[in-house]
C-alpha cells in the first residue's frame, strides 16, 4: 500500500493576513481528528511579500504533495485561488473558502484611506485585497464558502461595515462566481478559527462536496 493509499488525501490550510499559522492549530487539529488525514499549514508572509509571489510558493507545495483539499482562511482563501490559477485541473480536489473577500474588502479600502498606516499594515497585497480577485471559477471539482455574522472584529472598528458581516468580511464579498455551495454561521471572523461548528462544516464539505446543513445556505442569486 502507498503512504498515499494509507493517509488518504492531504489537506494544506492557508492562514489570513497578520497571522503565521499557530492560531489554526485548533482547527488543524479538529480537521485532523474527523478526517483521519494529515492537515498541514502553509505558512508565509503576508504583509512584506505581494499576493503573486505566496501564491506561486503555494502552486509548488500544491504540486509536492498533490492532489490535495485546501482550505484558505480570510486573505488565504485569495490566495489559494490565485494559486490553483497557476496549476493544471486535478491539481486539487476540493477546496473551501472561509470568509474570505474574494470580491474585495471594504476593510482594506477604509485602511487604505489612511495612505501611509494602511499599506504598512495590509502590505504589499493591499490593491488585490482591497479590489478583490477577478479570476473565473477555479478549475476543482467542488468548492464550498462559508461566511459568518457574528458582527464583531476589525472592520466593524474602523466603520466600514454594513449589512451581514462577521466584523471583518462582508457576506457579499465572499461570493465566489461558479460556486453554488454557500454556508451562512452565526461566528465572528476570528472565531471561525476556534468554532467546532466551522471545523464540522469543513470536514463535512471534503468528505462529501457538500455542508453538513445548506438550509442555512442563502438562495442562490439570478443569473
Amino acid at each position: 500500500m502507498t503512504r498515499r493509499a494509507a493517509t488518504g488525501v492531504p489537506v494544506i490550510l492557508v492562514h489570513g493576513l497578520w497571522n503565521k499559522g499557530p492560531e489554526s492549530w485548533l482547527l488543524r487539529r479538529r480537521l485532523a481528528a474527523r478526517l483521519c488525514r494529515p492537515v498541514m499549514k502553509f505558512r508565509y508572509p503576508s504583509v512584506f511579500r505581494g499576493l503573486s509571489e505566496n501564491a506561486a510558493n503555494l502552486a509548488g507545495l500544491i504540486e509536492e504533495q498533490g492532489p490535495v483539499d485546501l482550505v484558505g482562511y480570510s486573505f488565504g482563501g485569495m490566495v489559494a485561488l490565485q494559486a490553483l490559477s497557476r496549476l493544471p485541473p486535478g491539481s486539487a480536489r476540493r477546496l473551501v473558502l472561509v470568509s474570505s473577500p474574494v470580491r474585495g474588502s471594504a476593510a482594506a479600502r477604509s485602511l487604505l484611506r489612511r495612505p501611509r498606516a494602511g499599506r504598512w499594515l495590509v502590505g504589499r497585497s493591499a490593491d488585490q485585497l482591497a479590489q478583490g480577485l477577478n479570476a473565473g471559477p477555479p478549475a476543482v471539482s467542488d468548492v464550498g464558502v462559508i461566511a459568518g455574522t457574528g458582527g464583531i472584529g476589525v472592520g466593524r472598528a474602523l466603520g466600514a461595515m454594513r449589512g451581514a458581516h462577521d466584523g471583518t468580511v462582508h457576506v457579499d464579498e465572499t461570493a465566489l462566481d461558479g460556486s453554488e455551495r454557500r454556508l451562512i454561521l452565526p461566528e465572528t471572523h476570528t472565531g471561525m478559527l476556534f468554532s467546532r461548528r466551522v471545523a464540522d462544516a469543513i470536514a463535512s464539505f471534503l468528505e462529501s462536496g457538500r455542508f453538513p446543513d445548506e438550509s442555512l445556505s442563502p438562495p442562490r442569486e439570478p443569473a
